[in-house]
């Protein structure tokens, strides 16, 4: 048996092209299925909801800075993020506004915002529901940004996880996304998270949730966390072709 010893740099070549006669096919592939959910984007509804709002204000810090108006600004400027990227958004509300509507049959006023805002994501037919809220708590200590998923719902904790690891690049002590009982999320036909902005119970988290800068930095990494996971949802939901 012949043993044929190649010089260093020929071995050294055909390795280099053996990676990219394997490393094309992978790329090619890749190209095609984000061109192709590009395609789609337009098509895709996110809704967002931005907590409270109207007579509701939510909770408030200690200098009087409501929930509902920091929920919407950091909505507003997600729907911005989220549209320049090709994504088609929906909006639960754009101003300060109540969305306890007449509901025959229907009593209090919580249920009946809730109601809504459900109606409306489905109504949109929304691939994914994100709901921004701000927390308080009696611990002035307690801070941090979260992401709340229902546990029954795959898609919705793929989701929260992806936010979640956005929002920890931006906050000084990591968190977890978690499961929540959230009547919103529990709901057939909708799938998304509730995402915990921050404490306004906490000085130094209430004080940067005020600002515009802050805001937007937050509104930037939920959409990350957004598109992270839309090529695998737009792939799971895509219909398979017949080969008939």
């Amino acid at each position: 048996m012949r043993i044929i010893i190649l010089p260093k740099k020929k071995i050294l070549c055909c390795l280099y092209l053996l990676g990219i006669l394997l490393t094309v096919p992978l790329f090619f592939s890749f190209f095609l299925r984000i061109t192709s959910v590009g395609g789609t984007l337009k098509k895709t509804t996110i809704l967002i909801d931005p907590g409270h709002g109207g007579i509701d204000g939510g909770t408030q810090d200690h200098h009087g800075y409501l929930e509902k108006d920091i929920n919407l600004s950091i909505g507003l400027k997600l729907r911005d993020h989220l549209r320049q990227s090709g994504v088609n958004v929906v909006m639960t509300r754009e101003d300060d506004r109540e969305l306890a509507t007449y509901q025959p049959g229907v009593g209090g006023r919580h249920r009946r915002d809730l109601n809504t805002r459900i109606e409306q994501a489905k109504k949109a037919k929304a691939l994914f529901l994100v709901s921004i809220h701000c927390d308080w708590s009696t611990d002035p200590k307690r801070r941090g940004m979260v992401a709340f998923y229902y546990y029954r719902n795959q898609a919705g904790k793929d989701l929260a996880f992806a936010i979640q690891e956005e929002l920890n690049k931006i906050q000084p002590n990591p968190q977890k996304a978690a499961p929540g009982k959230y009547f919103i999320l529990e709901q057939p036909g909708v799938t998304g998270v509730i995402v915990e902005a921050g404490f306004l119970s906490h000085p130094e988290e209430a004080a940067l949730l005020r600002q515009e800068e802050y805001q937007n930095k937050i509104a930037f990494h939920i959409a990350r966390g957004v598109l992270r996971v839309l090529p695998n949802r737009l792939a799971d939901q895509a219909p398979e072709v017949s080969s008939d």
